[in-house]
């Protein structure tokens, strides 16, 4: 079974990522410091990985603006999104840096990285290991603050879109 696997062809990052777009995710914005000023970026790998410590994760692609600063800072906060914030996942998710934070509402705590106001939950971490992973980096963070704002529906990511979601009546 194992020479059967390997002698298959390499499957194609745009297969892959068609495959993997095929399950529905949550949308969270990263975000940090970078020199001082709010830097953050649409991130849809984010999942918990342990209650006891609070550990969660986020992926990072290498090309992310938002790596190299969490690297450096050390923190980093979970915006976890709300349906109605589809535009706010959008403009974090563009590649220029430029812009993101205009119009967007945000806090910020001693020690801790922006929180967006219009976040349904806020995760305020600290890195606690980075792994490499291909071409991202894996960030396990210590959750250190949480807020909730929002009881509203999750913001949804499926097949390169933003679904909704009906709840039962």
């Amino acid at each position: 079974m194992a020479d059967t696997l390997t002698s298959e062809r390499t499957l194609t990052p745009g297969e892959w990522r068609a495959a993997m777009g095929s399950f529905a995710s949550g949308v969270t914005v990263v975000t940090t410091w970078d020199e001082g000023r709010p830097s953050g970026s649409t991130v849809s790998a984010f999942c918990s990985v342990s209650l006891d410590p609070p550990l969660l994760l986020v992926c990072l692609d290498h090309a992310n603006p938002v790596r190299a600063p969490v690297e450096a800072c050390g923190v980093f906060g979970v915006n976890i999104l709300n349906a109605e914030s589809r535009d706010l996942a959008l403009r974090f998710a563009v590649v220029s840096k430029a812009g993101r934070f205009e119009e967007a509402a945000y806090r910020t705590h001693p020690r801790g990285a922006p929180q967006l106001e219009a976040a349904a939950v806020f995760v305020d971490c600290v890195v606690e290991a980075i792994h490499p992973a291909g071409d991202h980096m894996i960030v396990v963070g210590r959750g250190m603050r949480i807020d909730h704002a929002s009881s509203a529906a999750p913001l949804l990511y499926h097949k390169g879109g933003f679904p909704s979601l009906v709840r039962p009546e």
